[in-house]
């Protein structure tokens, strides 16, 4: 499921009185389409004259990016609002995953039987459901024993990874294509060589639209046909 804000917002009222003991003051609620964070409470703060820091101008942040299960949304949304709670009530935490926190969320896991985690991974559905269109850089290395290897490449390591990975000893050649297909959001961008298998059936397949890429010097560009 994709949350919406009518449902996010019932949820944080359920939870406001039946855990929290509704002491939290209602905050504005934003549905996003982050891929960096599944929630996030965002704030302003300021350093006190005493020290620690002083927390205002909440808003509650819920991306809709993925394609989750109810209870990991639900779970995300408690997530959220226990750093609500500890924010709002100045509690100066040693960490944002720190003593107050994890104290609370064991507390509501085991009450509640909730499942309540300190970071989420996810599933290979939920990366599957992202459908949002992003440039990928691709490389196609084939190897001397007749398989296939597939990277998406981090902009930032381009020209690096493409004098490194031709000179691997099992590498026979290298293609490189620049492509929009949401197929390759399940791929985190490489920072470092880390070849997939790949099939022949899954080039023609996912690349079918992509742009071969050349270089001319200290140029990538798109291949003129």
């Amino acid at each position: 499921m994709r949350a919406t804000y009518e449902y996010v917002e019932r949820k944080f009222n359920e939870y406001n009185a039946l855990i929290f003991g509704g002491e939290l003051k209602p905050l504005p609620i934003r549905i996003v389409r982050a891929r960096s964070f599944l929630g996030q409470v965002a704030f302003k703060r300021k350093r006190n004259l005493l020290g620690g820091w002083h927390y205002y101008d909440f808003i509650f942040k819920i991306s809709i990016m993925l394609d989750q299960e109810e209870n990991v949304v639900e779970d995300t949304i408690l997530h959220e609002m226990i750093h609500y709670y500890i924010l709002s009530n100045q509690l100066q935490d040693t960490s944002p995953h720190g003593k107050f926190f994890r104290k609370m969320m064991t507390e509501i896991n085991q009450r509640y039987n909730r499942n309540i985690t300190i970071s989420h991974s996810s599933t290979r559905k939920e990366r599957e459901s992202d459908t949002r269109q992003r440039q990928h850089l691709v490389c196609i290395a084939r190897l001397t024993d007749g398989r296939v290897g597939m990277m998406v490449i981090a902009h930032s390591r381009l020209f690096e990874f493409w004098d490194k990975l031709p000179r691997l000893p099992l590498v026979d050649k290298c293609e490189w294509f620049t492509t929009f297909n949401p197929y390759f959001n399940r791929y985190k961008r490489s920072q470092s060589i880390r070849l997939y298998e790949f099939s022949q059936e899954s080039i023609d397949e996912h690349l079918a639209d992509a742009k071969p890429l050349v270089r001319e010097g200290n140029t990538i560009m798109v291949a003129r046909k």
